[in-house]
């Protein structure tokens, strides 16, 4: 593809939802399966056989439609730093441990990019039966209609949500995690896929991801930019990935500027 024009962006969403359908079937067939084959990856994360099985199932599809474009996913690599021309960026299962234990907050991200700026962002979410998409400066939808973000203006009556604490204390934002939780209305943990989404349908108004990397975020900012918000991504802060922040863009400099203050205390 070498344009960027409404028409050709459709067509590669096109693309990826087909992708996401294909990602859809190997994941619910697995889902709440006795028999799931789970192992430890050297970072102590688990992954099972549907993460794999889910990118070699669209790296193959890939190869045949876009056989120029690049590909980065979580399991099976690809160079993060890489940013010219067009690449597919692919999280077969984000919230492993989720998937795992049978809860449903966990989803596909899909993402295409070019020069590093995403175009086109599918995000599936079958276990919850939704599927979110969204266009470069055309809109973001879950399930065909139209994403808009919360009008929400104060951190006082806000929803605040978030990945599991576990993961704010190994970065040391545990304590910055619980003082912006404790001046919201409200705070739950999420995850970082339902989040994000949650931020883009209006039904909290921050989300917070205490590490991530770029097939975390890749897909997610582009959904909640298109739905009105703004987010944050540091995912190249370091080899180990870095926090991700979206807002309802009403509440987002306070926010960066409450987090920024304790990111400064704790380096």
């Amino acid at each position: 593809m070498a344009s960027h024009s409404a028409a050709a962006l459709t067509e590669e969403l096109a693309l990826a939802q087909q992708l996401a359908d294909a990602a859809d079937a190997i994941s619910m067939e697995r889902f709440r399966a006795l028999d799931l084959v789970v192992t430890t990856k050297p970072d102590l994360s688990p992954v099972t056989e549907a993460d794999h099985g889910i990118e070699r199932a669209l790296r193959d599809q890939l190869a045949l439609q876009r056989p120029s474009h690049a590909i980065v996913g979580e399991e099976f690599g690809g160079n993060p730093a890489a940013r010219a021309g067009w690449r597919w960026v692919i999280d077969p299962i984000d919230g492993t441990r989720s998937f795992v234990r049978g809860n449903s907050t966990w989803g596909t991200l899909i993402a295409l990019q070019h020069d590093g700026r995403t175009m086109v962002a599918v995000a599936s979410t079958p276990a919850s039966g939704h599927r979110y998409a969204a266009l470069r400066d055309g809109g973001a939808t879950v399930d065909g209609l139209t994403l808009q973000v919360s009008r929400v203006s104060s951190i006082g009556e806000s929803m605040l949500a978030h990945t599991s604490v576990s993961g704010f204390v190994r970065v040391g934002l545990e304590d910055a995690l619980a003082r912006l939780a404790s001046r919201c209305w409200d705070a739950q943990g999420l995850g970082n896929t339902h989040s994000h989404l949650a931020v883009a349908q209006g039904t909290a108004d921050i989300g917070w991801t205490s590490r991530a990397n770029l097939w975390d975020y890749a897909a997610l900012a582009l959904i909640v930019e298109e739905a009105g918000g703004r987010f944050l991504d540091r995912s190249a802060d370091g080899p180990l990935g870095g926090t991700g922040l979206s807002t309802n863009g009403l509440l987002h400099d306070e926010v960066i500027a409450f987090t920024d203050a304790d990111r400064d205390r704790h380096p």
